[in-house]
C-alpha cells in the first residue's frame, strides 16, 4: 500500500526550550491517529523524540543525510533521489527553505516582528531579510496554516494575494497540565520551598518588550505599596537572556526594590512548571500580542485563575474563562488582582471556567485539521 510521505522539520521544535517544544504533542497524535500517511521526523535526537514511542508510521531523520545538497544548485538533480517518496514537507516553526519536488505546507503563528521591528531588527537591513524571507515562504508555500482568527486576518490584511492559501488550526493544551488535589499542608509546603510561604501571583513565558513584563512588575510594585499584601511575584523564563529586544528584569527589580518579593525559579521542566500553575493564586498575561498564547490554557488546566491582557488573539484563545484589561492600565490590573484575591467565589467561578473552557484545545483535534491539510495540499498536485 502506497502511503505518501511527509517531512516535518523538528529541528527547532525537538530541542526547543520555549513555546515551540508545545508543538511535540501535535506530532506525537499524528504519529498516533493511524492515518494513511507515513512521516519523517527531520531532527537529531533529542529527549523530546526519544520520549515519543513511535510507530512504524514514523521514523526520525538526521538532517545531514537530507539537507547536504539542498543549496548546491549544480546537484539539483539528485534532489528527486534524496527525497525519494516525500510528497510534503511541512515547517512548523516558517523556518522554511524549498524542496522544488515536494508540496511545501507552513505554519506561522504571528506577523509580530512586522508591528514591532524596533524589538526585533537591529536595523533596517535586518528588517528588509525578515521580510524577504515572508515573501519567498508565501511564494513556495502551498498551505499556510496559522494558530487563530486573529493571525489569519492580520495575514490577510498584510498580504492579501495570501487568503487563498490560508487555514486556522487551534494548538492545543497537553496532558502533562492538569489540576492536582492538593491539601492545604501539600500546598504550603511546596509555597515554602520556592519562597513564597504567603502565596504567590505567576507568570510564565518569555521576556522580549512584547510580553509587557515591565508593566506586569509596575503592576506589583503597586500591589506592594499596601503592607498587608505578602504575596511574591514569580516569573518562571530565561530572564537573564542577552537576545535582542529582551527586558533586563533583574536590573529593572533591583531598582524597584522588589528584590526579596520577585522570584525567578529559571527555565523548568513541564512537571515542575504543572506544580506552579497548581499551587499559584493568580496566573498573570499582560502581554500585548500573541499570535496564540499556550500559557493562560496551561495555567487553565491546572486550576488556576487566570488574568490576561484584551490584546490581540488572546480573547479569542480564553474567551470569557479570563478576566480580560488593557495592558497598558495598571491600576486596573491590580485592582482587578486585588478583587479576585478578596473574593473567593469569583476565584473559584474563575477557576471552573477555565477548566471547562480548556477542553476545546486538544492536540488529537489540532492533528486531525493538520491530515486535512496534507490531504488538501496532495490533491493540488492533481489539479
Amino acid at each position: 500500500m502506497h502511503r505518501p510521505v511527509v517531512g516535518i522539520d523538528l529541528r527547532n521544535v525537538a530541542g526547543s526550550s520555549r513555546g515551540y517544544r508545545r508543538m511535540m504533542n501535535l506530532f506525537y497524535e499524528l504519529d498516533r491517529l493511524g492515518s494513511d500517511f507515513e512521516f519523517e521526523w527531520i531532527t537529531e535526537p533529542t529527549p523530546l523524540t526519544k520520549a515519543a514511542g513511535l510507530s512504524e508510521r514514523t521514523r526520525i531523520v538526521s538532517p545531514r543525510s537530507r539537507m547536504r545538497l539542498m543549496h548546491r544548485p549544480i546537484l539539483g538533480h539528485l534532489r528527486p533521489l534524496i527525497w525519494d517518496r516525500t510528497e510534503i514537507l511541512h515547517f512548523p516553526t516558517a523556518d522554511c527553505w524549498h524542496v522544488p519536488t515536494c508540496k511545501t505546507v507552513v505554519t506561522l503563528h504571528d506577523l509580530a516582528p512586522l508591528h514591532y521591528p524596533e524589538w526585533f531588527f537591529g536595523n533596517k537591513e535586518d528588517e528588509k531579510r525578515y521580510r524577504d524571507h515572508l515573501d519567498r515562504i508565501f511564494k513556495v508555500a502551498d498551505r499556510v496554516v496559522t494558530v487563530s482568527e486573529h493571525s489569519r486576518q492580520d495575514l490577510v490584511d498584510q498580504f492579501p494575494t495570501l487568503e487563498s492559501k490560508l487555514k486556522v488550526i487551534y494548538q492545543g493544551v497537553g496532558p502533562e497540565f492538569h489540576r492536582e488535589e492538593w491539601s492545604d499542608t501539600r500546598k504550603d509546603l511546596f509555597r515554602n520551598n520556592i519562597g513564597a510561604p504567603h502565596g504567590f501571583l505567576l507568570y510564565c513565558g518569555g521576556i522580549d518588550a512584547r510580553k509587557n513584563i515591565e508593566f506586569l512588575i509596575e503592576v506589583f510594585r503597586t500591589l506592594t505599596m499596601d503592607p498587608a499584601f505578602r504575596r511574591n511575584l514569580t516569573i518562571v523564563g530565561d530572564v537573564d537572556s542577552s537576545k535582542r529586544g529582551m527586558v533586563d528584569l533583574r536590573s529593572l527589580v533591583n531598582r524597584e526594590g522588589l528584590e526579596s518579593r520577585v522570584l525567578f525559579p529559571g527555565w523548568i521542566s513541564d512537571e515542575l512548571l504543572r506544580r506552579y500553575y497548581n499551587a499559584a493564586d493568580l496566573f498573570l498575561f499582560p502581554s500585548r500580542m500573541e499570535g496564540f498564547g499556550y500559557a493562560p490554557l496551561e495555567a487553565m488546566a491546572c486550576g488556576c485563575p487566570t488574568i490576561c491582557s484584551n490584546a490581540t488573539s488572546i480573547p479569542e484563545t480564553v474567551g470569557q474563562a479570563s478576566v480580560l484589561l488593557p495592558p497598558d492600565d495598571p491600576e486596573g490590573w491590580a485592582r482587578s488582582i486585588r478583587d479576585l484575591l478578596d473574593d473567593h467565589e469569583k476565584r473559584e467561578g474563575l477557576r471552573m471556567k477555565g477548566l471547562d473552557w480548556v477542553k476545546r484545545y486538544d492536540w488529537k483535534e489540532t492533528a486531525r485539521g493538520f491530515l486535512g491539510v496534507y490531504r488538501e495540499t496532495i490533491d493540488l498536485g492533481g489539479q
